[in-house]
């Protein structure tokens, strides 16, 4: 199988950040197994979250893509 290769740099940033929203989700996930919603660490990765979905909505935005679209 070949390799796909990314020409859109566009394309290249979604997916990086849909890689750490993965990853920040299982921190995530880590901390609150904690049952301390006060947890510093908890709220900064909460924090991380958000601020990822922001650039995610907005590369999507650049790429056309609105989340109604995502809804189908």
């Amino acid at each position: 199988m070949k390799e796909l290769e990314i020409i859109d740099d566009k394309i290249l940033q979604t997916a990086d950040i849909l890689a750490q929203i993965k990853s920040v989700d299982e921190m995530i996930r880590l901390h609150q197994q904690k049952g301390d919603d006060k947890d510093i660490m908890l709220i900064q990765y909460q924090y991380r979250r958000e601020k990822f979905l922001k650039e995610l909505s907005q590369l999507l935005n650049e790429l056309n893509i609105a989340p109604a679209d995502l809804a189908a």
